[in-house]
């Protein structure tokens, strides 16, 4: 027998990768997906808004609204006042502007929303005085574009109380708010005053609908009163009869887009992604894009308190508008939040901004806030009113919120699973389509009234793995056929339509 050699079996052999160490690149691309999701999502993600420290103006007052019950979930900034006989106390909290930190004060611009069509109802009493209209003429006397046309046959005052069998809004700004809705953009560009008595013409007017809420009718009634007052517009006519003698000298309504104030803080949504501007000409007397301040909101609060505000009759109700309340020349009145009284009121919303203004008539007394996000602020004044808290998001929309979350995580978990398993691409192609679909649809849809955008980091955290181990997977050599070998009809159509929701999801931003 000869002696072994280095060569022969008797020598042990070298030892192989083994199954746990070919294991640690997976390993190590699960947890630096996670690391890098989180991170990512915290740091770029959906933010969870809420009111900072940071406050303005009377402290008295800003400790009152700061120390309100049920928290500012949804909130980011609020510009309130408080006008009394004594007059109007402000005070601000929270940061209104990312790029500018600090609270908003009483000359702080903001979107007004609805609110405006108090300013219309005024401007239609003052008209109405001035003998220039009367309530009961119809539309087509103003408009003749409009004669031989239902719309034409409706009148003035049903216009104001929104019981002229008009819809909400015009064929243009229709069609244009859903799509620009979802894609984050204003929805009421494209109308001009020409469009609007052009959508006017052709618009259905069913008399038996009842109070419905109509930008579309309120529109046409400021239209109808520039045209009646021989005034270049409706911009005009505010100032010339409302703002300019009030001295509302930072209150404008904005035609186009050189027309907004360049210090006009930001609106936001409720998942912190910045809203767009509203600007337009067709729906300026409805309120689509009015910007003002604290300040000049207290000065027609102010003057519709004491009698002196131009078309003052408009507080008076004219009108039901349903079980509860009346409604005047634009102003609404129902019972006072605590139940002690009655309120005249208008709330307003565009894009990124909730506003709330009461009077209370018989007191002289008057509460404003205006917000920067879309969270409700109504609910401010009616906990500053009575005590009662700020209510969180709803039930409903707390259960849609977290589903949004599980949907993210599983179709990034089954996107995840594929990847490790897969034998061919087009399958981990469809799972990532539809794992970016759930991810957008978190984006817009999530809770982000109570979380940030770490929770938004964990659902990507498995779409992300997915990602890493396929790109390690053929930085490996480990070579897939692009089809599976069998049921390639089935993944085609699965893969196209993952793609299709990812780019109807993407819209929604």
């Amino acid at each position: 027998m000869t002696s072994p050699t280095l060569t022969d079996s008797a020598v042990p052999p070298a030892p192989g990768p083994g199954p746990h160490r070919s294991a640690m690149p997976v390993l190590a691309v699960l947890a630096g997906a996670a690391i890098a999701a989180v991170a990512a999502g915290a740091a770029f993600g959906p933010q969870h808004q809420t009111v900072s420290a940071a406050q303005t103006g009377d402290e008295r007052l800003a400790e009152s609204i700061r120390s309100l019950p049920g928290g500012f979930d949804g909130f980011r900034s609020l510009s309130v006042a408080e006008i009394g006989p004594d007059g109007a106390v402000f005070a601000g909290v929270g940061d209104a502007d990312p790029g500018n930190p600090g609270a908003p004060d009483r000359d702080t611009v903001f979107e007004l929303g609805s609110i405006t069509k108090t300013f219309t109802g005024a401007l239609f009493a003052e008209a109405v005085e001035r003998g220039e209209v009367a309530s009961d003429d119809h539309l087509s006397q103003y408009l003749s574009a409009l004669e031989g046309t239902p719309a034409g046959d409706v009148t003035l005052a049903s216009l104001s109380q929104h019981s002229s069998g008009l819809p909400g809004l015009g064929a243009t700004a229709a069609a244009d708010t859903l799509s620009n809705l979802l894609l984050n953009e204003n929805p009421y560009a494209s109308t001009t005053t020409e469009q609007l008595i052009a959508d006017a013409a052709i618009a259905p007017v069913d008399p038996d609908q009842g109070v419905v809420y109509s930008n579309f009718a309120v529109s046409l009634l400021g239209t109808a009163l520039v045209e009646a007052a021989g005034a270049d517009d409706y911009a005009a006519l505010l100032e010339e009869r409302l703002t300019g003698p009030l001295g509302m000298d930072d209150t404008v309504v904005a035609a186009t887009a050189d027309d907004v104030p360049a210090d006009a803080v930001p609106g936001f949504l409720l998942n912190g992604t910045r809203a767009p501007r509203w600007w337009g000409e067709g729906y300026l007397p409805a309120g689509s894009s009015t910007f003002t301040t604290a300040s000049d909101v207290a000065i027609w609060a102010q003057a519709n308190l004491d009698g002196t505000a131009p078309g003052a009759a408009a507080l008076e109700p004219t009108a039901s508008m349903g079980p509860g309340a009346d409604i005047g020349w634009g102003w609404i009145t129902s019972p006072s939040f605590d139940g002690a009284g009655t309120q005249t009121w208008h709330n307003g919303g565009t894009g990124g901004f909730r506003t709330f203004l009461t009077l209370d008539l018989e007191a002289g007394t008057a509460f404003i806030a205006l917000s920067n996000t879309v969270a409700t602020v109504d609910d401010v004044a009616v906990a500053y009113a009575t005590g009662t808290p700020i209510p969180g998001p709803a039930e409903a929309n707390a259960i849609v919120g977290w589903s949004a979350v599980a949907l993210a995580l599983i179709f990034g978990a089954i996107a995840l699973i594929r990847a490790l398993r897969a034998k061919s691409w087009l399958p981990s192609i469809s799972d990532l389509a539809w794992a970016a679909s759930g991810l957008l649809l978190l984006w817009t849809g999530g809770p982000w009234f109570t979380v940030g955008g770490w929770a938004w980091g964990i659902a990507l955290a498995p779409s992300l793995a997915a990602v890493g181990v396929l790109i390690l997977r053929s930085a490996r050599g480990q070579r897939m056929p692009f089809l599976p070998g069998r049921r390639a009809w089935f993944w085609w159509p699965v893969a196209v339509l993952g793609l299709v929701a990812a780019v109807g999801a993407t819209f929604l931003w």
